[in-house]
């Protein structure tokens, strides 16, 4: 397998910043990191501390904001430029929001579907023409859980997700012509910076989330979610290790599927939601056509 360049949104921290490094470490040394974030400045250096000795030759730092069309352009012509090709796209950059939909401002709207969705809609147009030109390339959507199996009080964020979903199922099979295969992966609930600074599992953040709510709706939402103790006690708790596994797995296979569940219960989830957990059976419909 020749060396895979890897572009990778959102690395300052958590996900990104854990398939950056795990990348990089990579023993039998296949693949050539370009981590970006939206402030190098301020971010960078835990990433540097972090990566060690394979900074110097497989991990590069770039400055991309997912939401600046002008930045995302800069950075792909230079990784382009400097090595000829863009093997691999991660879009991982996104964000997360906590606001009650109906009192919560439209701004939270706005920017979960700016960062989460549109952000990897023109990631994807920015590369994809290289990966066209050369017939080949990996295109990998790291979506969630709940942009499957949605819960009441998170309507932005899921939102933002199932948009993700429905663009990358729609795009993947006439890629698959060029031999750029879509893949998306849908974390559970995992150990990020910013979600245990909230809780440290999924039935806390549930508690703290509803506390947002108010007045009746909480009730009727938590009685809901409670209703079914698999969306929350039923859940594991994973690292942003365990998904920097998982795009590795899908970068090295020759036939990744198109949807990838990180834990047991989301795969039970899909199951429920899905005939074909993987997708595969649905972008293959539309490839015999």
């Amino acid at each position: 397998m020749a060396v895979q360049i890897v572009l990778i949104t959102g690395c300052s921290k958590g996900i990104g910043q854990e398939i950056a490094l795990y990348l990089a470490r990579d023993i039998q040394r296949r693949f050539k990191v370009y981590a970006t974030m939206r402030n190098v400045d301020t971010n960078q250096d835990e990433l540097r501390s972090k990566a060690g000795d394979s900074y110097k030759d497989t991990l590069f730092i770039r400055e991309l904001d997912v939401t600046k069309q002008e930045t995302i352009d800069a950075t792909v012509k230079g990784i382009v430029d400097h090595e000829g090709r863009i093997d691999v796209l991660v879009n991982n950059a996104g964000i997360f929001s906590t606001e009650w939909w109906e009192t919560g401002p439209m701004e939270s709207f706005y920017d979960n579907m700016e960062v989460n969705y549109f952000g990897c809609v023109r990631m994807t147009k920015a590369v994809v023409q290289h990966m066209k030109e050369r017939r080949s390339g990996r295109i990998i959507q790291v979506s969630s859980l709940l942009g499957l199996k949605v819960l009441p009080m998170l309507a932005q964020y899921s939102a933002s997700k199932c948009a993700l979903e429905g663009f990358s199922e729609s795009i993947a099979p006439p890629l698959r012509k060029f031999n750029i295969w879509v893949s998306v992966i849908q974390p559970g609930f995992t150990l990020t910076p910013l979600v245990s600074a909230i809780c440290k599992d999924p039935p806390e953040l549930m508690e703290k989330v509803a506390k947002l709510i108010p007045g009746e709706d909480r009730e009727i939402v938590m009685r809901m979610v409670t209703s079914d103790p698999s969306v929350v006690n039923g859940t594991e708790t994973q690292l942003p290790a365990d998904i920097a596994k998982l795009v590795r797995e899908v970068i090295v296979s020759p036939n990744p599927d198109f949807r990838y569940q990180s834990t047991e219960t989301g795969k039970r989830f899909a199951s429920q939601r899905l005939i074909d957990p993987s997708g595969n059976d649905t972008i293959g419909t539309w490839l015999n056509q």
